[in-house]
């Protein structure tokens, strides 16, 4: 090694200064393929977060779906359940209260709903209002029973005090209720308005029974042609499942539709009346006799869920040729489950301004809005 002025002087390399600007162009080179890859990264991770955005808001619209599935499901559901219920509401008002005397009774107005008449009664006692349903038989049928669950109501205005909930059976006494109600002096401070007392009573029949009629048809082990058992309210009803699935979309679907039942010989059909079910079968077996105005109202509710295309024309045949229910009543029927032409044909029957008065004042409350609209333009050709 070389010395300049007793100092070692260190030996320069080769190229010298030339390997500078190579480094230099091999790191920047480094440096850029760093940022591409952190580029690509950045750019695969933003990719990616908006897939998973994507699959996030794809699954709570999925998740929204099922909700509102299961919504309108449980809607369809309820309805369906509510559509097979036996149910009616009576309102009466009693305006001469203030004139009855100990032991007397003030009775109201009949009303016609499933086969059999119903009504409110009061009754003075001991200084003490009695509120009662009562159940009487309709037109010429035998004594019949029913099984339900009703309430009982003194009402003012939008204000109404809820009374009793009872579950009876109308067989024998066809009058339940509660004999101390309220007592006298209560009733007229907190329930008499102008000297009138309304009473309200919602009503839920359970199992409803006429006079035990032969029937038309047996639908037990010894029926014929039968490959499903169809279990109503305890009872087995064997039947035909090719008969019922041609004639009813609704039995259809349950016996070669994508369900359970299809793959079984037997199931149960809930909130259904069997004394109804036996009458609504017969009708789709061919037996019409078997429609009258007790068993009417009873086939016509399960029809409305069955939509058996011939047992809604015999109904609504029998209906309008040869039943003996009221005009109201026919309007009430055709209100829930008829057509246009049959709520035209009945209201063209209203004659006068006092049928189309008392026609209005008992059944308005359960008039569909086309009726409701047709008894209007009716009354003005009644003036």
């Amino acid at each position: 090694m070389s010395q300049e002025g007793g100092v070692p002087v260190k030996r320069r390399r080769e190229n010298g200064p030339d390997e500078q600007p190579e480094l230099r162009e091999l790191i920047e080179k480094n440096i850029s393929a760093t940022q591409e890859i952190k580029t690509l990264v950045n750019n695969q991770e933003k990719n990616l977060l908006e897939r998973i955005e994507k699959l996030e808001d794809q699954r709570e619209n999925t998740e929204w779906l099922i909700r509102e599935v299961v919504k309108i499901g449980a809607q369809i559901n309820a309805e369906n359940k509510k559509s097979l219920d036996k149910k009616f509401v009576l309102n009466e008002t009693f305006c001469d209260i203030l004139t009855m005397k100990e032991g007397d009774y003030r009775y109201g107005k009949f009303y016609e709903h499933f086969g059999q008449k119903w009504n409110l009664v009061v009754r003075r006692q001991d200084n003490y209002l009695g509120v009662f349903l009562n159940m009487n038989k309709l037109g010429n049928t035998e004594e019949g029973s029913a099984e339900t669950f009703h309430s009982l109501e003194l009402s003012v205005g939008h204000k109404f005090r809820e009374a009793i909930k009872q579950e009876f059976k109308f067989d024998g006494s066809h009058m339940y209720g509660r004999l101390k109600f309220s007592t006298w002096d209560e009733m007229q401070r907190c329930w008499l308005v102008d000297g009138k007392l309304s009473v309200k009573a919602e009503v839920h029949i359970k199992k409803l029974s006429g006079a035990m009629k032969p029937k038309l048809i047996d639908f037990d082990a010894s029926a014929k042609f039968s490959d499903y058992i169809l279990e109503v309210g305890g009872e087995k009803f064997h039947v035909l499942k090719q008969l019922l699935a041609m004639r009813s979309p609704y039995f259809e679907a349950l016996f070669y539709g994508n369900f359970t039942e299809s793959t079984k010989d037997a199931t149960e059909l809930k909130n259904v009346d069997p004394t109804d079910f036996q009458n609504f079968l017969e009708v789709l077996y061919g037996e019409y006799k078997a429609i009258d105005d007790f068993t009417l109202e009873g086939i016509m509710l399960l029809n409305d869920v069955y939509d058996a295309k011939t047992v809604g024309e015999r109904c609504q045949e029998f209906l309008m040729e040869k039943s003996q229910l009221s005009l109201c009543k026919k309007l009430k029927l055709v209100s829930k489950y008829g057509n246009e032409e049959l709520k035209d044909k009945l209201i063209s029957e209203i004659k006068t301004l006092e049928e189309y008065k008392s026609i209005v004042a008992d059944g308005v409350e359960d008039f569909s809005h086309d009726v409701t609209k047709a008894l209007l333009k009716k009354s003005l050709t009644l003036q």
